[in-house]
């Protein structure tokens, strides 16, 4: 039931400005959570905390590059500052730059690295300390099936996605002890702004994926937000270091050849 579940809860998410980060954060604020909506475009941000406000709800916006540290601490401590505490961290901000292996350059490799990696490091770790500090805290790092297996063109948007499912499972063992519990979402092809512009053929992409998404269909930004609300919830209290593949079965598929 809408308004209850998350109350008295707060939570910060990163690339809340848009697509999925959007999604989730409309649906903390339903859930009863005020919402910190942090994204690397300011005016994105602010015009999703309006849509929160508007409904009743509590919500700031808080302009970060996930990158940079100094500005990470003061996301943290703005939402703080706005909401008396911080339960929940959600971490979409992240970008992906597909191009085949020998072709991937330094920069576009170091890009992803830095907003994907060391972004989601740096919320989790700066977020963490004060979560430690609570003994109360929901850490959710968006990764990806490609995290976890191999795409066309897509060995460094994998590879750091990857990255991301094993610090997951570093975090959850360290933050466990004092409350904090750690988990990954992983979706799976889910047609938003940041993937039509990664797949310049997008109907062929589509269609291919179709092929093997059991499930008939591409995911919704709101499936995504489905499952960070079960991990940020009282329902996922004993559940850490778990990946959850939000994918219409995508990943369990071999070979699909319709004979049955």
């Amino acid at each position: 039931m809408d308004g209850t579940r998350l109350q008295g809860r707060v939570a910060a998410i990163t690339g809340g400005g848009r697509g999925l980060g959007r999604a989730t954060a409309l649906r903390f604020a339903r859930e009863g959570a005020a919402v910190m909506v942090v994204d690397a475009d300011a005016a994105n941000a602010e015009a999703v905390a309006a849509e929160i406000t508007a409904t009743g709800s509590r919500a700031s916006a808080c302009r970060c590059d996930v990158t940079r540290r100094a500005e990470v601490e003061a996301m943290v401590a703005a939402t703080v500052t706005a909401f008396g505490r911080l339960d929940i961290l959600v971490t979409y901000a992240g970008v992906a730059l597909f191009k085949p292996f020998l072709e991937v350059d330094d920069a576009e490799w170091d890009r992803q690295m830095a907003v994907n990696v060391t972004g989601t490091f740096l919320c989790a770790q700066v977020a963490g300390r004060l979560m430690v500090q609570q003994r109360h805290g929901r850490i959710i790092t968006v990764s990806s099936v490609m995290g976890q297996r191999s795409g066309d063109r897509r060995s460094s948007y994998g590879m750091t996605k990857g990255a991301v499912i094993a610090l997951t499972k570093h975090m959850a063992a360290e933050l466990g002890p004092f409350g904090v519990t750690v988990n990954s979402i992983a979706p799976g092809p889910v047609q938003t702004e940041l993937w039509l512009r990664a797949n310049p053929n997008a109907a062929k992409t589509r269609d291919t994926y179709l092929q093997n998404i059991p499930m008939g269909r591409l995911g919704a930004p709101e499936d995504m937000a489905n499952a960070a609300f079960l991990l940020a919830s009282d329902d996922a209290a004993y559940i850490t270091g778990h990946v959850l593949n939000v994918d219409g079965g995508f990943i369990a598929t071999g070979v699909r050849d319709g004979v049955y």
